[in-house]
């Protein structure tokens, strides 16, 4: 039975995936901020990490000390306000932007890396707004920054963290997916996007790192 950690799945895609994972026979620990029956309901392992918080995470590495994972995804992020520029937006905002979509899931990377196996993977949710050689609009450009700033932090991660060892890092883009962050008229349901995601994360070979969204198909840096 493949062992899966994802922090961050009280809801939307992280929810989701926890749910399509079990269903496929892997064992899940699954984080939660904040009071999470729906992910209780799942029947999954569930611990309380604050992503923000490097001690919570650090005292959940300590408590999975004897589990080896094959797959690791860190899963928690926010958007801001969708509408804020570097023009506009306070500093306490962007600093808070910064922290809990890349700063953030790089030091839980680190300290969560450990617990991967041999030949296991580890994954980030990006987003294709953090595309730079992609981009070619102005939409949400704090929160696209941020993501932006999260790839960039994840190649220096690929080398110095992972060096030889055998682990794959994937930097997913779920798709634009109907949660309460991708809004009502976004492109896919869930489900969906969460096979997919679940298809990618299976298929992972080490070494080498990849940027792709939940079909697999691979995005520009």
């Amino acid at each position: 039975m493949p062992h899966a950690l994802i922090i961050g799945a009280s809801r939307g895609i992280g929810l989701g995936l926890t749910s399509e994972l079990m269903a496929r026979g892997w064992h899940v620990v699954a984080t939660h901020r904040t009071a999470a029956p729906e992910l209780a309901a799942t029947g999954a392992t569930t611990a309380v990490v604050d992503i923000d918080d490097t001690d919570s995470v650090a005292a959940l590495a300590a408590a999975h000390a004897g589990t080896m994972f094959d797959h690791v995804l860190i899963n928690a992020g926010i958007i801001g306000n969708r509408t804020d520029t570097a023009s506009t937006a306070s500093r306490d905002l962007v600093a808070q932007l910064f922290w809990t979509n890349a700063i953030a899931p790089i030091r839980a990377a680190r300290l969560l890396l450990p617990l991967i196996k041999d030949g296991g993977s580890i994954g980030f949710m990006t987003s294709v707004l953090g595309s730079v050689g992609g981009r070619s609009h102005g939409y949400a450009e704090l929160y696209s920054a941020s993501k932006a700033a999260l790839n960039s932090l994840t190649r220096g991660f690929a080398v110095q963290d992972i060096g030889s060892r055998n682990i794959a890092v994937l930097n997913l883009h779920p798709g634009w997916v109907k949660t309460d962050m991708g809004g009502d008229g976004a492109d896919i349901d869930v489900t969906t996007s969460v096979k997919g995601l679940a298809d990618v994360i299976e298929s992972a070979k080490p070494p080498g790192q990849r940027y792709v969204d939940y079909k697999g198909d691979t995005i520009a840096w």
